[in-house]
């Protein structure tokens, strides 16, 4: 009886044991799916629009007494290129390629001079109207993000600011009973 009772012991020591070595393990996946992986990731932030002549400004007077659409074909005298200031690394096609995956712009790299642009505008009767060509331009800085264990997210700092011109070519208009200066 003595050698019953020592194999039932024996046999509960050894799945006991088991049963401690199990339990480390088993609390370690457990821990593990819960826990976010360490991904970085990039957030891009807009802080709004700009317009850049990139020509002259051209108007005329309608002297008749009846609206009239005037046309003007200007030619630009600038080229205009979108800058990276990069602050931790990346490039300016790096840059682009982070606004425009992220963001519903299309960015610009550069613009030519001496290319023709044509615009039309609707001028009323005994008034001026003006036209400029321009660039819009939008300012986005990339961040760098990281996840945290805790599944929350981690400010790592930017990479860099984009000043990336979204709209080619911009026309500016007016028109008034005096001369005016074509906005924005």
């Amino acid at each position: 009886m003595h050698l019953g009772v020592r194999r039932l012991a024996a046999a509960g020591a050894v799945m006991l044991g088991a049963g401690l070595m199990m339990a480390p393990s088993a609390a370690a996946d457990e821990t593990g799916t819960q826990a976010c992986p360490p991904d970085v990731w990039y957030k891009v932030v807009s802080s709004g629009a700009s317009y850049e002549a990139v020509g002259s400004t051209a108007g005329k007077y309608n002297s008749s007494s009846t609206a009239s659409i005037l046309r003007y074909d200007l030619t630009t005298t600038r080229s205009k290129q979108t800058s990276w200031g990069a602050e931790a690394g990346g490039s300016v096609s790096w840059g682009i390629g982070q606004v425009e995956a992220k963001t519903s712009f299309d960015i610009t790299n550069s613009t030519t001079s001496g290319k023709t642009v044509s615009n039309t505008i609707n001028v009323p009767g005994r008034s001026y109207g003006y036209t400029t060509p321009k660039v819009e331009r939008r300012k986005f800085t990339v961040e760098k993000w990281q996840d945290t264990a805790a599944c929350g997210a981690r400010f790592l700092g930017n990479m860099g600011t984009l000043s990336g011109i979204t709209a080619y070519p911009f026309f500016s208009e007016c028109t008034a009973r005096s001369a005016c200066t074509p906005k924005p």
